[in-house]
C-alpha cells in the first residue's frame, strides 16, 4: 500500500497521476451536500458543475450520483443512467462507459476510487461503518470481476480522507462488529475504518502496491475537509469523483 501526500492541495487531493485516470476528492472549498434545489434529483448547481469542469470533467453526459444508503447494493451504470443522479440507492457505483464521471458524497465516511486498466472499467464505493460491515468494497471488487471480467490484481485503488483510527471513537459493540479493526487506548475504543477496507480489497485480491491511501482524516482537518462526526448537521459533503 502507497501512502503520501502527492498532488494533495487546498481545493482537491488528485489521485490522476496514480489511477491512470481522472480522479479526485474536493475538500471544504465547496458543499456538495445539495445541489440545485429546483429539481427533484441531485442536479449541480452552477458553481458545482464549475468546479468541476475546471477540473478537466466533461459533464456532457451527466453526472452518475447514487442516492447513498449506508447499505452495499452497487449501481451498474450505462450511457443512458446518468439522468437518474440522486435517484437510484446504492453506496458504489461501476462503469464501462469513457466520459461518465462516478462520484460519491462523504464526510467521515471512506471515498474509494477503483480503475482496472485492461479491461477499462471504474467504481467509486462509499464506505461507512454500515457498508463496511456489509463488505462493500469487497462486493465491488467482487462485481468488476464478476460481471466486467476485471482481474482483481489489474486494479489500481485510491483511498481518500476519511475520519481516522485516532478520532473515530466508538462503542463496545464494534469489537463484535470489526474485532480486527478496533483497539482500546487510554481515551477508548477506536476503529480503523481505513484497515477494514485495505483488508476487503486485498483480501479481493488487489494488490497492496497498486493501493494509494493519502492518509488524511477529515475529523481533525477542519480547515480543508467536512465532518458530519465533528459538525453534525451543520457538515457539508465533499465529492469523489472517477472518470475515465
Amino acid at each position: 500500500m502507497l501512502k503520501g501526500r502527492k498532488n494533495l492541495n487546498m481545493t482537491e487531493i488528485n489521485y490522476s497521476s496514480f489511477l491512470g485516470v481522472s480522479a479526485f476528492t474536493s475538500t471544504a472549498e465547496l458543499d456538495f451536500f445539495k445541489g440545485d434545489p429546483a429539481f427533484v434529483a441531485y442536479t449541480l448547481t452552477d458553481l458545482q458543475a464549475k468546479y468541476l469542469k475546471d477540473r478537466g470533467l466533461v459533464l456532457d453526459k451527466g453526472l452518475v450520483l447514487p442516492k447513498q444508503v449506508h447499505g452495499d447494493a452497487i449501481w451498474k451504470v450505462t450511457a443512458s443512467d446518468a439522468v437518474q443522479a440522486g435517484i437510484v440507492a446504492a453506496d458504489a457505483v461501476v462503469t464501462d462507459v469513457a466520459g461518465l464521471p462516478m462520484a460519491i458524497r462523504t464526510a467521515d465516511c471512506l471515498p474509494a476510487l477503483l480503475y482496472d486498466p485492461v479491461r477499462r472499467v471504474i467504481a467509486a464505493v462509499h464506505a461507512g461503518w454500515k457498508s463496511t460491515r456489509l463488505d462493500i468494497a469487497a462486493k465491488t471488487v467482487a462485481l468488476m470481476q464478476r460481471d466486467y471480467g476485471v482481474d482483481p490484481q489489474d486494479i489500481r485503488a485510491a483511498i481518500g480522507p476519511c475520519i481516522r483510527r485516532e478520532s473515530c471513537e466508538v462503542g463496545p459493540e464494534f469489537m463484535d462488529y470489526f474485532p480486527q479493526d478496533t483497539v482500546k487506548t487510554d481515551a477508548g475504543l477506536r476503529f480503523d475504518i481505513v484497515s477494514a477496507n485495505l483488508r476487503q480489497l486485498t483480501g479481493s485480491g488487489v494488490k497492496c502496491g497498486n493501493i494509494f491511501d493519502c492518509g488524511l482524516c477529515s475529523f481533525s482537518d477542519a480547515s480543508r475537509f467536512h465532518s458530519f462526526r465533528r459538525d453534525a448537521d451543520k457538515s457539508g459533503r465533499m465529492i469523489s469523483v472517477i472518470m475515465m
